[in-house]
């Protein structure tokens, strides 16, 4: 290949953002070319390496592992690792799939499409969603390992994931795939046509995708069949103290709670056996449907000889979701009051009801998620080698959701304050009648005596239920131009100075409507505020490479990078990022390379402008078995029956709420990459690489938390006047009613009506190394390729707030400061994989491994406070026929590992972010090829 066509060839490959690393993939027999490398929008040649850390996988790769969308596939690498939403998170998850590099959450990893920007799907968190991307459009997927905001602006705080789109398919492709678990359920399907065609003066191709997704009951598996709890050495199953038949409480912390016994019928105190076992309605693996329609064309439009060309692109992609969550049936967890001189309360004190209402079954979350996203452009090249694009990007989702199950407040307290006992003159009931006007004009109003379960008809039920439906919608514009080239030839090298500048305007609105009952606050945990909000920023980029020494005895080659990037917002102001890259190479197979790079990520729109929404959050009160003076004076302060009441035991749930903060600011970051790469020149496509990052995040977006808020409010010499129990509004402030304990607590004295706003309170400090092995070989009469990702995580240290101590989960597990959920942070991850491939058939395998991790803060009377290191292993063969038909399939997980146990009550008995909750799994697939 000749110098021009090299560097034509390259300059276009670069003009649509798009990078390569033949050294990290994983497909056969590939001849090692020069390519271009991500985080730069420089246009230069490398020889299997790039300056900064990154990992490539290609097509070949994805349809090798049997997985039938990107997020299953990307989760289990070695630089991914803390709390990822997807198919295995039921709870408050939104059917979303998202990575995390570093542990540093979804919104600090940037995904972009062909490097251009996505819009975030059915989340208003500005987290990409990978259900939006269908995987047999991919050709390949590279992630960038390091920071680059001075190339990509916001959100590039811990890498880039930048997913990269066939253009140039010819013919016609149709795929199948089915797939089941050995317990003969959580089955999955793919089905995929692709058509491409080379026009007179360009290119087009239209890709339909179908995939499938069905549901798995944590009551399937044995290591979910129901919530574990420990006591006395012993495991045993526990469940949720809002049960049926009822839970009543009084305002007397010495009583227990009540319940009436379902044998006897009389009232007894509530046993841990009573609890309400929530796994059987939950899913552990949620179902879904996807269906997309992507296309992709260009068109040259002028080409001038030795002046300039102009083509004409375009790329549509639309995307339909429907996903579904399931949880437990709603629970009267506001706590409805019943007089003590009402005739159905044998308690004979006031009480309040908390009752599971199962006649309804489980509570449904379902998402009907469409996204469109449209590029236009043009691109060209200019006399002097000058590259340029101008494109334009208009995105939107709409997801209309039903909520079904969710407990209409209003009418569920009606149905228990629906009665009024006639008396006669001495007292005695001679009569009832309806206490509401409004109860005798609905004829499924009725009278519900909570302390008979059979009293709660299924008439009730319809009157006392509600569905709702939110439509949540958000838009993105963007119109981006970049140009690139060199300085006339200027070169100290065979290689010239480089250059690439560009502009960028974005905006990003969100629209989120609720329906009537959730306005008028009827539903119980419903966000009832229709809400709104918007972003602009307009942007920069400079970016100058210099090569400055090659081929000297010292220094086969020795270059600089440097970058800058101004960002304008109409919501946080300017700011400028910087970047530094030197590569230096003192053998032609021996590189070293280092960068600096000065991160952002601008607050997402829910983090500014969302209205307050209920949440009940699980806390450790500090009032209970307290023995610092302080602390104890504050809780009688508040009321002296708080101090080792049984009502604030064992990690009660506090009904507080979540709101957005229009005066945040931004997120800063920085981030330090020192590596090298050995290409060996005595073996033949073999490599090695390692590098030591470390990435550190000041002013990063959060809330204090429930257990923050409340240590800090009690522990504090100005006790009730400091900023912390400021945050605590009380119960009227979430509806609740109030009690004997003081007026930061509801009537069974936990804590009411914290405020977890968001702010710029939390710092990251992470750092590890990365190392790599590739090689590929003739044997036989084939080709092997084997490769070897890991990782090794030296600190994740995390701090809340300048009020609480800084935590390192390193090789631990615990709540994941991002996700809040309980997450694993193991030290070693590996990723290996080796494939040989003969001219008809292929077998490979992969394995994969979790490193150990203890908890955090173990309890001593804790039974699983230790993890060992879980290993997995994937098996998968194919073969062609006729070089038109393949047919493969394989095991994952084929040793049917299960996830560890460990003392989790809340999720599964396990860590479900981490761990494969499936087992063995069998796949196969057909590829037709015209």
């Amino acid at each position: 290949m000749d110098r021009s066509r090299l560097s034509r060839a390259i300059k276009g490959a670069i003009a649509t953002a798009t990078v390569s690393a033949s050294f990290a993939t994983l497909s056969f027999a590939q001849e090692v070319e020069e390519v271009v490398v991500t985080g730069t929008r420089i246009q230069r040649a490398t020889d299997a390496t790039s300056t900064v850390p990154i990992t490539v996988f290609d097509a070949a790769a994805l349809e090798n592992s049997g997985e039938t969308t990107l997020e299953d596939f990307l989760q289990e690498l070695p630089s991914m690792t803390g709390g990822q939403f997807g198919s295995s998170v039921n709870n408050g998850n939104p059917g979303l799939a998202t990575v995390s590099l570093r542990g540093l959450g979804s919104s600090r990893s940037l995904v972009l499409l062909n490097g251009r920007r996505l819009v975030s799907a059915g989340t208003l968190t500005g987290t990409v969603d990978l259900n939006t991307i269908p995987i047999s459009i991919i050709d390949r997927v590279e992630i960038l390992k390091s920071g680059a905001s001075s190339i990509y602006g916001s959100d590039a705080i811990a890498g880039v994931v930048n997913i990269i789109t066939k253009k140039d398919f010819e013919g016609a492709q149709i795929r199948a795939d089915y797939g089941i678990t050995d317990e003969s359920d959580g089955e999955q399907w793919l089905a995929s046509m692709t058509f491409g065609a080379e026009t007179e003066k360009g290119h087009v191709m239209l890709n339909v995708e179908y995939t499938k997704r069905d549901d798995i009951f944590q009551g399937d598996r044995k290591f979910s069949q129901c919530p574990l709890a420990e006591g006395g050495g012993q495991v045993f199953c526990f469940g949720s103290g809002t049960t049926t038949p009822a839970q009543f409480f009084t305002d007397n912390p010495d009583d227990p709670g009540f319940i009436v016994d379902p044998t006897t019928g009389q009232v007894r105190p509530f046993q841990a056996s009573d609890g309400f076992n929530f796994a059987e309605f939950s899913y552990l693996i949620t179902p879904q449907e996807v269906f997309s329609i992507y296309g992709y064309g260009e068109h040259e439009l002028w080409d001038i000889k030795n002046l300039t060309t102009i083509n004409a692109f375009s790329e549509l992609l639309y995307t339909n979701r429907q996903s579904d969550q399931l949880l437990a049936p709603e629970g009267t967890f506001w706590g409805p009051g019943i007089a003590a001189d009402n005739p159905f309360n044998p308690i004979g004190e006031p009480v309040f009801v908390t009752r599971r209402l199962t006649e309804a079954g489980g509570r449904s979350f379902t998402q009907d998620l469409s996204t469109w996203r449209g590029v236009i452009g043009f691109n060209g090249e200019w006399c002097n080698d000058w590259l340029w694009d101008i494109s334009y990007t208009y995105a939107r989702w709409v997801d209309p959701q039903i909520d079904r199950g969710r407990a209409n407040q209003t009418n569920m307290d009606t149905l228990l304050a629906s009665v009024n006992f006639i008396r006669d003159d001495e007292g005695n009931i001679i009569g009832e009648e309806f206490a509401s006007a409004d109860c005798p004009e609905d004829p499924n109003c009725g009278i519900w005596n909570p302390f008979d379960p059979d009293t709660l008809t299924e008439d009730m039920i319809e009157f006392g239920l509600v569905t709702n439906s939110p439509v949540e919608k958000e838009t993105l514009r963007s119109f981006q131009i970049n140009v690139t080239g060199d300085f006339g030839g200027f070169a100290l090298t065979s290689e010239a100075w480089a250059w690439a500048a560009g502009y960028e305007h974005r905006s990003e609105s969100v629209e989120v409507t609720v329906d009537g009952a959730a306005q008028l606050g009827q539903i119980y945990f419903v966000q009832g505020t229709p809400w709104s909000g918007s972003y602009s920023v307009d942007e920069g980029y400079v970016e100058v490479r210099a090569p400055v020494l090659e081929g000297q005895r010292w220094a086969d080659l020795l270059a600089f990078e440097v970058s800058a990037r101004y960002s304008d917002y109409d919501t946080i102001g300017d700011d400028t990022t910087f970047a530094a890259i030197v590569e230096y190479a003192p053998l032609e197979e021996l590189r070293f390379r280092g960068s600096y790079n000065e991160g952002f990520r601008a607050p997402g729109l829910d983090d500014l402008f969302s209205p307050a929404e209920l949440s009940a959050e699980r806390y450790s009160d500090p009032c209970f078995e307290a023995t610092d003076p302080t602390v104890i004076a504050n809780c009688n302060a508040d009321s002296p029956s708080l101090i080792n009441s049984p009502q604030i035991s064992g990690g009660p749930q506090a009904t507080g709420f979540f709101a957005g903060n229009p005066d945040l600011d931004k997120e800063t970051s920085e981030s330090w990459t020192l590596g090298a790469v050995w290409t060996p020149t005595f073996v033949e496509d073999l490599s090695f690489t390692l590098d030591y990052w470390r990435i550190d995040v000041e002013d990063a977006i959060g809330t204090f938390t429930t257990d923050q808020i409340v240590d800090n409010c009690y522990a504090s010499a100005s006790f009730p006047n400091n900023d912390f129990c400021n945050l605590i509004l009380g119960p009227t402030a979430v509806g609740q009613q109030t009690g004997a304990f003081g007026p930061r607590r509801a009537a069974n004295a936990t804590i009411a009506g914290q405020a977890l706003i968001t702010q710029n309170i939390s710092t990251f400090e992470t750092d590890g190394v990365d190392l790599g092995a590739f090689y590929n070989w003739d044997f036989w009469e084939g080709n092997i390729a084997v490769q070897g990702l890991a990782t090794y995580l030296h600190d994740y240290k995390f701090q809340a707030s300048a009020f609480d101590p800084e935590i390192n989960l390193a090789g631990k597990f615990g709540a994941d400061p991002v996700t809040t959920r309980i997450a694993a942070f193991p030290r070693w991850k590996l990723y290996m994989s080796a494939d040989y491939e003969a001219d008809y058939w292929s077998v490979g395998t992969t394995v994969r491994m979790e490193g150990s991790v203890d908890d955090i803060s173990p309890n001593t009377a804790d039974l699983a406070t230790q993890v060992d290191a879980t290993w997995y292993q994937d098996i998968r063969a194919a073969y062609f026929c006729w070089e038109d038909v393949k047919i493969s399939g394989g095991i994952r997980n084929v040793w049917n590992q299960q996830p560890p146990y460990v003392t989790n009550y809340d999720d599964m008995n396990t860590l479900p972010l981490n761990y494969d909750t499936i087992g063995r799994f069998f796949y196969g697939s057909i590829t037709l090829s015209f």
